[in-house]
């Protein structure tokens, strides 16, 4: 019990000191601009953000100039303290000189506050478990492990995601130098409290008249979905931040008119660009919103195009490094999609047919009444660990937002607020369909949910209505958080009552094949993985896995090979000398093989091959006889 006390302890304390040092050197930053921040917590929102964006950056430059090991990563890190405790100096004056006005919180808004805590607090408790979920394993921790094992950047054969934008694994691989998982965990879990942050100093800012500052905030992060994203190692949260980011930016640069918050719109927008592919819709809404601003405000045009040059120049120099890195690695910028345009190395036509297949079946089908019936279908039928948009978003949306119509006169804001969650609904509706993917909408329309229902407060009846409706959603979302919490049981975890083997294998089913291959295989083992999900993150040994189509290496190898020992001979070129497989994608009713497929490889299987354990009569492993 005191070890895993110790241990949380110290994955919190480097949470809290990353994130200092991230905040600190933000405001270095942001000091040099003399951008005029609206309030204290508002200079904290962007300087914690754009530290996080400078740390990942630099990182990236690291891997770039293969330069990448744990003592450059700890230099960078200790090379930013000095400009962070700088920062800090000037985050202690701000704050001295901020006049803090007492605000009085209604008593729903009190209450949602408190409901706030209590998911937060679950939060933290999922945090502080190892990583488990699949994307983690397979590869926004794996590829920056290998990255940092390799000393830079590299071509890793198999895992397409490695060549996505990485601007989020950067940190990642910050937290596995100085800790590991957890604190992976730990600051994604920050950068979605960091967009709670800014979700209230943007409603105190620019919605000064709502009674609610809380609700908004409880609204979003009860959402099914961010609840469960946030505590893991993926990179959505980093995604939507710097989307909210880049829109407070835009709101502050329309009604500040000073040209410093454009330049922090663009640099936000650029680190959207470089941190999902989703977010190069952003860079589009940004140069449509810079022209409707300036025509909205008769800016001359030679101004218009200064600002579009702005915007346009920043956010190409903030987000293209990861593009260009992808470029001379695969050939491919938008690896690895557009394969009939650029190609690109390890991929092929069939894989980019079956890719661009795949992406179509999420959701509940592509006709024009299945658009129609989006938002009902998201808000209503979304299902968790489904093709039927893997994940769940809850009916508070559908149900409250309808009620904005009866408001006479909305504010500009909230507008701007609503046509950028239409315009990037519109664009994920036509991509993935994955929930997940939409999280970027959620703060802004969270906020004209609090709002809308403030709005109808001196309106009884209505407004007794909307907190019901309310209450119903929370509800909804709060049995999809409970059987979450109920599956996982991080507590148990937490308080000392499982290690971190125990807790693994009760998550993770194949987890046990791992542990085997980890501490009993030889060194120089090297493990073909057939349809394991790619959890690369799980096995300390050398590796190949196919990380789309998981079957599609060995299908090709069968498919051009006639005997037993060709397949034989053909894996040995590899170098392989394992095979750990899913007996159900092999052999079972989930095969994509062919007939003579499974054919063959039972013949090889049995001629080359010698049994060496399985887990739960599914997950087997065989070493080849050279």
């Amino acid at each position: 019990m005191p070890t895993i006390i110790f241990d949380h302890i110290l994955n919190l304390t480097l949470l809290a000191a990353l994130t200092l040092v991230a905040a600190g050197t933000g405001n270095f930053v942001l000091h040099k601009t003399r951008i005029p921040f609206g309030a204290f917590g508002e200079r904290v929102f962007f300087a914690t953000g754009m530290g996080f964006g400078v740390i990942s950056t630099s990182i990236f430059f690291l891997g770039a100039f293969q330069m990448l090991n744990p003592a450059s990563v700890y230099l960078l890190l200790t090379a930013c303290i000095l400009p962070a405790i700088c920062g800090w100096r000037w985050f202690y004056k701000a704050f001295r000189n901020e006049r803090f006005q007492r605000i009085g919180l209604d008593i729903w808004d009190r209450c949602a506050g408190i409901l706030l805590l209590i998911l937060m607090g679950a939060a933290l408790l999922f945090v502080l478990t190892p990583a488990f979920g699949n994307d983690a394993l397979s590869y926004h921790l794996t590829v920056p492990g290998k990255y940092l094992a390799h000393g830079g950047f590299y071509f890793i054969p198999g895992n397409i995601f490695s060549n996505y934008p990485l601007n989020g694994e950067m940190l990642f691989l910050a937290a596995l130098v100085l800790r590991g998982d957890v604190l992976a965990k730990g600051i994604h879990l920050t950068t979605g409290l960091l967009i709670l942050l800014g979700m209230w100093q943007f409603t105190a800012v620019h919605l000064k008249k709502s009674p609610f500052r809380h609700l908004p905030l409880l609204v979003f992060f009860s959402i099914p979905s961010v609840f469960i994203i946030s505590h893991t190692a993926y990179t959505d949260m980093i995604l939507s931040l710097y989307g909210f980011l880049s829109l407070y930016g835009f709101l502050n640069w329309v009604d500040r008119k000073h040209t410093g918050w454009l330049i922090l719109c663009a640099a936000g927008t650029g680190l959207a660009v470089a941190t999902k592919y989703g977010g190069l819709f952003f860079p589009f809404l940004g140069c449509l919103g810079v022209l409707c601003a300036d025509y909205r405000s008769r800016t001359g045009t030679s101004r218009t195009f200064l600002h579009l040059g702005i915007f346009i120049a920043v956010t190409g120099l903030v987000g293209a490094p990861f593009y260009v890195k992808n470029w001379i690695l695969t050939g491919n910028p938008l690896y690895p999609f557009f394969y009939m345009i650029f190609s690109g190395k390890g991929w092929d036509a069939d894989q980019a047919r079956r890719y661009d297949l795949f992406l179509q079946t999420l959701g509940m089908g592509r006709d024009w009444l299945d658009y129609v019936l989006l938002p009902w279908r998201i808000s209503f039928h979304a299902k968790m660990h489904s093709p039927q948009f893997d994940g769940v978003l809850g009916p508070i949306f559908i149900l409250i937002l309808p009620f904005l119509a009866g408001i006479r006169k909305i504010p500009w804001v909230v507008k701007v607020l609503l046509i950028y969650a239409v315009s990037i609904f519109l664009f994920w509706a036509v991509s993935a369909q994955q929930i997940r993917y939409l999280i970027p909408v959620f703060p802004p329309l969270a906020v004209a949910v609090g709002y809308a229902i403030g709005s109808f407060k001196d309106r009884k009846p209505l407004f007794t209505v909307l907190l019901l409706l309310l209450g119903i959603g929370l509800c909804v979302n709060g049995y999809h958080i409970s059987r979450e919490y109920i599956k996982i049981t991080p507590h148990r975890y937490v308080m000392g009552q499982e290690d971190r083997n125990t807790f693994l294998s009760r998550i993770i089913p194949s987890y046990p094949m791992f542990q085997h291959i980890n501490t009993d295989l030889p060194s120089d083992a090297k493990i073909f993985f057939i349809y394991m999900r790619n959890l690369g993150f799980l096995c300390n040994r050398t590796y190949y896995s196919d990380s789309m189509f998981e079957s599609h290496t060995i299908e090709k190898i069968l498919a051009r090979c006639e005997t037993p020992f060709e397949v034989y001979e053909a894996l040995r070129a590899r170098g392989i000398t394992h095979i750990l497989y899913d007996i159900a994608y092999v052999f079972g009713p989930f095969s994509t093989f062919s007939e003579a497929g499974k054919t063959l490889f039972a013949e090889f299987q049995n001629r080359f091959l010698n049994h060496v354990k399985n887990e739960n009569g599914r997950y087997y492993l065989y070493r080849v006889t050279y």
